[in-house]
């Protein structure tokens, strides 16, 4: 026995001395400063981080047991220095085990931004993190990255950069990441992909739980890149993922990715969605022999598409008979969105006209005018578009006309135009980037936008325009539209369409005096709009000499349009006024008055004025109307002397109330308010009781109001804010000083 006492009492001495060699920290400045070269740390109680981001710099290796405990940077906004919970610099080395990370908020990542360092972490939860460009819990931006067990949840990506998304993890070009065991959850992207993760460089996953995440666009789970390495074994479960429209959206293959698969896949359940349809696996049949591929891998579009084994891998295909065709239909009761796939199947002559509600026409390229539907008033009509389509006027006959884009086929046409009393429904098939495109409008052929022209003007119509549009998805693209008319909406001196839009990639930009989406030059109404989803662009047409240079709304009334409705639920929205004109709202030349009325219930929603028009409300000299505001994300800048939100240059407040949501509202260069009027514009009616705001004045100093008139008057008009409501300026305020700290800039 003797002969093992001595190396035995060694090895004792050296498990003591390793302990002892840990040093114990329970404070921030403790934390910090035992972050040195080969320091080993055991924290002791949970930790606020907040006065910066915790960097491991570059060429030193720490270990840091959190022993259950959190590192919390508690920032409900982008902080200073980064902003992330912890930064590992180039050449680092951070093990890091058993704790959680949380609230950090910076421009990659908010939980762990690796710059090509070397992130081993074990047992760690990173969870409530924000990211504004790339990644929420961990931007890995280079070097490798390893986690073994914990989760990754609750964490958002905004979107900002480019290439942008993972919620939970973005995984850039050259990095490497390895998950085993990790659960993913509840991770959101605003805009793009990779609600979960968002792979452009090497992944590899091993029995990872992936779940409940989404996206903007693609890949609610995963996001894989085409030239990035998605390597995938064990028991994966990859499900419940979606897009922020609600479709099933787990694992998105860019073009050319596939999964190499390398290992057995026992007990996985894999949903998977592709940008091009075909083989997706390299290595299945090697580590799955006599498996069906279905028995792992699920199409998220079940209903229409299949899994089936090709040559040893797995293969996405079509589940429906030939000639069949699909396309996707949109409903919402507020703004709780549904999807359904239908499905055509009745085969017929393509050529004839639809009979029944299961028919369908191909649409084919011809320089003459097409007249859709018929006068069946009880018939939905359906025209499908597949490869590239040429037209030159599409005329809306029938009550009801669907037009169908399959993926990958494209609608070119000068004009849509819809009689009043029907409505033309656009289709994709799908959301993602293969998904079926409608392109109206060239530099050197102005087109007439979807709306149509009006009866004055074009023989054909022997009745009015200004029926109705729905867009269910597709990626339309209107540009260089003839003057006097919306890109979306309204044609010159009729009725305008009401416009309602579910999802899709819009970009719409109105001709001369005319909205993006919304009225024409002199569309008294300039329609009912209502925005429930996608990713939107809306551009104002700018103004001509010949009429005085009024420009029109991004969203809503090209110019002497008096009245309409916007309301948004949700989506991704962006919108800029033209001449004079606001974001979201009106133009600057009105007979009468501005009496429009705006809600925003939800969704993210940038609004630009431009010249002397507010963000969101009046255009120059014109009232802001009414606006609403009940949640969501919105952001208005006003242009010049015009409110962020409220009246333009020269123009009243209105009546504005905020309820909830977070409001960010800056007046015009000068002298308008960031709630209220534009110069010389009284303070109107505003009600603030719910929601986080915050508003600035225009730049000048003397006179300007963050919320209040607009510099130039001293008509404040009523302010309430309510009693759970804080005022901050500098310092918390009082219930006796909220009012004037709001009406004046200091």
């Amino acid at each position: 026995m003797k002969k093992f006492l001595i190396p035995l009492i060694i090895l004792l001495c050296a498990v003591a001395q390793g302990a002892w060699a840990q040093t114990p920290v329970s404070t921030d400045s403790e934390l910090r400063s035992a972050i040195t070269n080969d320091a080993n740390i055991s924290v002791t109680a949970d930790i606020d981080l907040s006065n910066s981001t915790l960097s491991i710099p570059s060429n030193t290796t720490v270990t840091i047991n959190l022993n259950g405990h959190t590192l919390d940077r508690k920032l409900t906004k982008r902080g200073e220095g980064g902003g992330q919970v912890i930064t590992v610099r180039e050449g680092a080395t951070l093990n890091l085990s058993n704790g959680t990370l949380k609230g950090g908020w910076g421009g990659n990542a908010g939980g762990i931004a690796n710059e090509s360092g070397t992130v081993t972490l074990n047992n760690v939860t990173i969870t409530g993190c924000t990211g504004d460009d790339s990644g929420g819990g961990i931007c890995n931006l280079g070097g490798t990255l390893a986690m073994t067990g914990g989760a990754l949840t609750g964490n958002t990506c905004n979107d900002h950069g480019d290439p942008t998304g993972g919620a939970g993890i973005f995984n850039a070009s050259g990095a490497t990441a390895t998950l085993t065991g990790v659960t993913v959850t509840g991770n959101r992207v605003v805009t793009k992909g990779g609600g979960g993760i968002c792979n452009y460089g090497t992944l590899t996953l091993d029995g990872c739980s992936i779940t409940g995440n989404t996206c903007g666009l693609n890949g609610g789970g995963i996001y894989n890149f085409s030239t990035a390495t998605l390597n995938m074994k064990g028991a994966m479960t990859i499900t419940g993922n979606t897009t922020a429209s609600g479709l099933a959206h787990n694992v998105f293959l860019k073009s050319g990715a596939v999964i190499t698969v390398t290992g057995s896949l026992e007990g996985s359940n894999v949903g998977i969605t592709m940008e091009s349809r075909g083989v997706f696996t390299s290595g299945y049949d090697a580590n799955n022999s006599g498996v069906a591929p279905s028995t792992y891998f699920k199409a998220d579009r079940s209903n229409v598409m299949a899994i089936n084994l090709d040559a040893g891998e797995a293969k996405l295909g079509s589940s429906l008979p030939d000639g069949a065709v699909y396309y996707i239909e949109r409903k919402s009761t507020g703004w709780k969105m549904t999807n359904t796939t239908k499905i055509l199947t009745t085969q017929i002559d393509k050529n004839a006209t639809p009979t029944s509600e299961d028919q369908y026409k191909l649409l084919k390229s011809t320089n003459d005018d097409i007249y859709l539907g018929t006068n069946n008033a009880s018939l939905h009509e359906y025209y499908v578009v597949q490869g590239v389509v040429t037209t030159n006027k599409l005329i809306v006959r029938g009550p009801n006309v669907h037009i169908i884009l399959c993926d990958n086929a494209r609608l070119e046409s000068n004009e849509i135009s819809v009689i009043v009393g029907h409505t033309v429904y656009i289709h994709a098939q799908s959301y993602e980037s293969s998904v079926g495109k409608l392109n109206m409008g060239a530099s050197d052929n102005h087109c007439y936008g979807i709306g149509g022209r009006d009866k004055l003007h074009d023989a054909i119509d022997v009745v009015e325009t200004g029926g109705n549009i729905e867009i269910h998805g597709g990626d339309i693209v209107i540009k260089y539209v003839s003057e006097r008319y919306a890109a979306i909406g309204g044609n010159y001196d009729d009725k305008a369409c009401n416009v309602t839009i579910y999802g899709g990639n819009i970009h719409a930009e109105g001709g001369y005096h005319a909205a993006g989406i919304g009225g024409g030059h002199s569309n008294e109404h300039f329609g009912d709009i209502n925005i429930y989803g996608g990713t939107i662009e809306a551009i104002g047409g700018d103004g001509s000499a010949a009429y005085d240079a009024y420009g029109g709304a991004g969203i809503g009334g090209g110019s002497n349009n008096k009245y309409g409705v916007v309301t948004i639920w949700g989506g991704n929205i962006t919108a800029r006024g033209k001449n004079e004109s606001a974001g979201i709202g009106s133009s600057q030349f009105i007979i009468g008055g501005y009496q429009g009325e705006i809600n925003i219930y939800g969704g993210i929603v940038r609004a630009y004025g431009d010249d002397y028009g507010a963000g969101i409300g009046g255009g120059d000299s014109q009232d802001g109307g009414i606006i609403n505001i009940h949640g969501g994300e919105v952001y208005a800048y006003g242009g010049t002397d015009a409110a962020g939100i409220g009246g333009g240059e020269g123009g009243n407040a209105g009546t504005i109330r905020i309820t909830d949501g977070y409001v960010y509202a800056q007046g015009g260069r000068d002298y308008g308010a960031g709630i209220g009027g534009g110069e010389d514009g009284n303070g109107g009616n505003i009600t603030i009781t719910g929601g986080t705001v915050i508003a600035k004045a225009g730049l000048n100093e003397t006179g300007c109001r963050a919320i209040g008139p607009g510099a130039g008057s001293d008509d404040y008009g009523s302010l309430y804010i309510g009693e759970v409501m804080m005022v901050t300026s500098e310092r918390l305020a009082t219930t006796g000083e909220r009012r004037n700290m709001c009406w004046y800039r200091t």
